[in-house]
């Protein structure tokens, strides 16, 4: 089990920490998809909480559609999270300027993880849909189209992986990337750096070296959090409704 993987809570937040605690299991696999989780007893007993504390915590979990009660056989983690990404889909499209540096932060390390097992793991076939992304990139000439062929390439490599929960976590922090980059892509002549950017993430997944695919993922995405602080020193704030 994962007893290792759990830290007492402190009273003033017991309920939001036992939340953050087992997202956090089930977002790096500890927790699959369709787990039991450990009985009541036990898990008051690894969190160190009473009942009442340990039930709000699953409350929470099961509003935001990662866990589900099933009576009398126990809570498990649900099959699928569509409905988590659903309810915040509408407050991550309001999400400030600060937060979207934070967010691009995030995916750096994810999007970083996501390239060193695509690497690792993708197929000849898989090496072929990334070429053909990157070609019709080339061929573009309308930002939102280019946008959203870079929107692919990521969504490619994220299934590469194979990690639904990791593509599911991507697919929803690149929708609301893409509302700011589209108005900050307009300002700048990169199209053919971010396509060498690709290219080099994507010789390094087909040369199955994930290090270097690491590396490369992580120097894009850079670019794009440099953009995004260039155009704000330039521009001003940025709105998503703007």
């Amino acid at each position: 089990m994962f007893e290792g993987q759990i830290n007492p809570v402190t009273k003033t937040t017991m309920s939001q920490n036992i939340v953050q605690q087992l997202m956090e299991l089930i977002i790096n696999g500890t927790l699959a998809r369709g787990d039991k989780l450990p009985s009541e007893k036990q898990l008051m007993e690894m969190f160190g909480v009473g009942r009442s504390t340990l039930r709000e915590a699953i409350r929470a979990l099961v509003a935001l559609g990662l866990v589900e009660v099933r009576v009398p056989e126990g809570t498990f983690v649900a099959e699928s999270f569509g409905d988590f990404f659903t309810k915040h889909l509408d407050l991550m499209s309001k999400i400030s300027y600060e937060n979207i540096l934070e967010l691009v932060e995030a995916r750096v390390k994810l999007e970083a993880v996501l390239a060193e097992m695509a690497a690792e793991k993708s197929s000849d076939e898989d090496h072929v849909k990334l070429d053909r992304v990157i070609e019709r990139m080339r061929d573009s000439s309308d930002h939102a189209l280019f946008l959203e062929l870079d929107l692919e390439f990521h969504r490619l490599i994220a299934d590469m992986a194979r990690n639904t929960f990791l593509t599911e976590v991507l697919q929803i922090s690149s929708v609301v990337t893409k509302v700011w980059m589209v108005k900050v892509i307009e300002g700048y002549s990169i199209r053919q750096k971010l396509i060498d950017q690709h290219i080099a993430v994507a010789e390094a997944i087909k040369a199955k070296h994930p290090t270097k695919a690491k590396e490369a993922m992580s120097t894009h995405l850079d670019t794009i959090n440099q953009l995004l602080i260039e155009y704000k020193q330039k521009n001003g704030e940025i709105s998503a409704d703007s």
